[in-house]
């Protein structure tokens, strides 16, 4: 049986990572202000069953892109949620705002040199025109 104080945490918690989810599509859903018009999405697929997610870190502050499935990258989220790490839900917070800015990156989008993203379902790095 949950006792009213480990209720009160649990809503406090989704509450507060609701609060970062918009936070953060604030923060990072902006075009980037350096992107130039030389650059294009070097598009790499991912393997059958698999798609291009982002996925918050452990170990430190950040996030990293990987071809995963939707349930790996919901246990991750579910796993940094659960710790009780103030670090590891500000990554899950940048992981779903990256996840959101990327629905619109087509191989054809202005980028920023060396820049990572989720092109679609694959994983594209940002590389100089021919």
């Amino acid at each position: 049986m949950r006792t009213e104080a480990a209720v009160k945490f649990g809503l406090m918690r989704r509450f507060l990572l609701a609060l970062g989810l918009v936070f953060g599509f604030v923060v990072f859903s902006a075009p980037a202000a350096s992107a130039a018009d030389n650059t294009r999405w070097q598009v790499e697929p991912c393997p059958a069953g698999t798609k291009a997610l982002w996925l918050p870190r452990v170990d430190r502050v950040g996030t990293d892109l990987s071809c995963t499935t939707e349930e790996a990258r919901s246990a991750a989220v579910e796993a940094a949620a659960d710790s009780g790490s103030p670090t590891r839900v500000m990554n899950v917070v940048i992981a779903a705002a990256q996840q959101f800015a990327d629905r619109s990156l087509t191989a054809e989008s202005p980028c920023v040199l060396g820049a990572k993203g989720a092109v679609g379902e694959a994983i594209g790095t940002c590389v100089a025109s021919r």
